[in-house]
């Protein structure tokens, strides 16, 4: 079973205050203190509808055991890089994984973690989340459209500042459509 913890949360925008205020045409900074959450609310209602990290962040995937058959399937966009791969050892002793041992590979949606072929997964201890995997994932070459539904999202949100509920993210979906990961549906 997979479990995902974010350690580090976006540290770049697939926005700035700039291009909302150019977006929306308002000079000045009366609107900044309103306009610069949303910033990152737009950003989470797009990665929540498609399954994927428009930016990067840093991520521990917690695993029982490792795979021993067709690799590790990482459900998180694409990854970036492997800070580390550590398990408990037979002897529960913390252990880490040689990064020459291993490499990742990218899919159409996901990225997936294999082992070099003259190496195996060692055995690990039987426990809950006897692997610790740390990386970073993010969307790699993000369509501009991406973009454009992040404007689209804060121009809503701005448009009905105080006067809007948001429950669920169906108001949204259409403007993401296209960058849905179909999986994402049957996790």
């Amino acid at each position: 079973m997979q479990s995902i913890v974010l350690l580090t949360d976006a540290i770049t925008e697939v926005l700035t205050l700039a291009e909302i205020k150019t977006f929306l045409r308002i000079d000045g900074t009366d609107f900044d203190n309103i306009l610069t959450p949303f910033i990152k609310v737009s950003r989470q209602i797009g990665e929540n509808i498609t399954g994927r990290e428009f930016v990067e962040k840093e991520f521990k995937l917690y695993l029982d055991t490792f795979s021993q058959c067709n690799g590790i399937e990482v459900k998180k966009s694409k990854l970036k890089s492997i800070t580390s791969i550590q398990y408990y050892d037979i002897d529960n002793t913390l252990q880490t994984l040689n990064s020459n041992d291993y490499y990742f590979t990218d899919d159409q949606y996901y990225s997936s973690i294999y082992i070099k072929k003259d190496k195996q997964f060692p055995n690990t201890y039987d426990r809950k989340q006897a692997v610790i995997i740390t990386f970073k994932a993010d969307y790699p070459n993000r369509p501009e459209a991406i973009k454009q539904a992040c404007l689209s999202v804060c121009a809503y949100l701005y448009e009905n500042s105080g006067d809007c509920v948001i429950e669920n993210n169906s108001l949204f979906k259409s403007l993401f459509y296209p960058y849905i990961i179909p999986q994402k549906f049957f996790l």
